[in-house]
């Protein structure tokens, strides 16, 4: 068994189940790689979402829905 990739285990929030852990090196960085890819996407995705909804808010309470919602 390899040493997990230690961006990985960061990205995961501790060490990859055994299975990960098994994999070469080189397959650990890749995966890495992906998870943040998709934690990146998913962030940009929320964001956007968010704004998107603060559209149906009427503008005169706009500033204040969002100030209480991200706090």
């Amino acid at each position: 068994m390899t040493s997990p990739d230690p961006t990985l285990a960061q990205l995961l929030g501790g060490a990859p189940p055994a299975s990960i852990a098994a994999l070469p090196p080189a397959d650990q960085a890749r995966l890495a790689e992906i998870v943040a890819a998709a934690r990146r996407k998913q962030a940009s995705d929320l964001a956007a979402s968010f704004e998107a909804s603060l559209k149906h808010v009427p503008f005169p309470i706009r500033g204040l829905v969002k100030k209480t919602l991200l706090g």
